[in-house]
């Protein structure tokens, strides 16, 4: 076990979350989660999991879905006025499969639901991410067959794990022409309004090793480290006079609990509220994804808020991958998944 992944936990618990996401890649040694189990005993009670690579090997599995008290890698929950989709990138997901007409109804009836704000997914496998090597082989069957959904629906943030670093897109769409170069629909850095598209976020620092960019940034991405470990809070919270609901993202350092990043989407349930003049996207040089080493995820979400989401005072969800340790550096999975 890295000490790093006990200083995400105890992180986490400085910003009292009301639950906890998981990204997957829990465990690295052993053919079992036990020691990782006693590692988040502060959090268990409130933790949720999305199943990583790692998590499908040995005994694992079975522990993590007795554990969790699931039936399905695949499921979704409501937490107040924010509807999470949890996706499983290691049983079938392509067009037509169980699991895409799961999410296809799923998303359709949170996005139909007049007490859902926020529609949020949550899986393993990186799609938009910059890389150090290799291509990213099933991303573009992938973005194929969600990325549409999730416009349709109007999902709103897409958390995803197995590289161990942090990064960050604009709000972008896909792009039916390169799907490798997605449709930026806003400019901005850190603040939106009623955006368009979807916002991907990589969480993959709670404990294993770090895992290098080597430089390598996406031209989608806002921002790319790889330095530090921690987590992605993330807090939404209602105003009730206006019908404006905003969701605050927050990645939190394990170096004394320091903002490194932040983003903000405002909205309403109507979409009027007014939007700054969109500046022109930019043009994106036809990209190569390049894949990661398949090592252990270590990512945790935190969700709280003040009135809506996940945590205590305030809706707060903490993300990360959650591995508790890593194999001796080259991962671990062939390449594909």
């Amino acid at each position: 076990m890295f000490i790093a992944h006990n200083h995400t936990v105890n992180n986490i618990l400085d910003k009292n979350p009301e639950f906890v996401l998981g990204l997957g890649d829990y465990a690295y040694y052993g053919r079992n989660a036990n020691c990782w189990f006693d590692d988040i005993r502060p959090i268990d009670n409130i933790m949720k999991i999305a199943i990583g690579n790692h998590d499908v090997k040995g005994t694992k599995l079975t522990q993590y879905m007795e554990h969790f008290g699931l039936t399905s890698q695949y499921y979704s929950f409501d937490y107040q006025n924010v509807h999470f989709t949890v996706m499983s990138d290691y049983v079938s997901d392509e067009i037509g499969s169980e699991q895409y007409i799961f999410v296809q109804n799923d998303l359709a009836k949170a996005a139909a639901d007049p007490n859902i704000d926020w529609i949020v997914i949550v899986h393993h496998d990186q799609q938009y991410a910059s890389t150090a090597h290799k291509l990213l082989s099933r991303a573009n069957k992938w973005k194929e067959a969600y990325h549409p959904l999730f416009e349709q629906y109007n999902v709103d943030l897409v958390l995803q794990g197995h590289q161990h670093n942090y990064q960050r897109t604009y709000p972008i769409k896909y792009n039916i022409d390169t799907p490798i170069n997605p449709i930026i629909t806003d400019r901005n850095k850190s603040t939106y309004t009623n955006p368009e598209g979807q916002i991907f976020a990589t969480v993959g620092t709670g404990g294993a090793f770090l895992q290098h960019l080597n430089g390598n940034k996406a031209p989608y991405l806002i921002t790319a480290q790889d330095e530090v470990f921690g987590f992605l809070n993330v807090d939404v919270t209602n105003n009730n006079n206006d019908g404006t609901t905003t969701l605050v993202s927050t990645f939190y350092s394990n170096d004394g609990g320091e903002m490194t990043d932040q983003f903000t989407i405002a909205k309403s349930a109507e979409g009027d509220l007014s939007l700054p003049p969109p500046l022109p996207p930019p043009e994106l040089p036809a990209q190569e994804e390049t894949d990661i080493l398949d090592e252990v995820d270590d990512g945790i979400v935190g969700f709280g808020d003040d009135d809506a989401v996940v945590s205590e005072d305030s809706e707060d969800i903490d993300a990360t991958d959650d591995g508790d340790g890593g194999d001796d550096g080259d991962g671990g999975d062939d390449g594909d998944d």
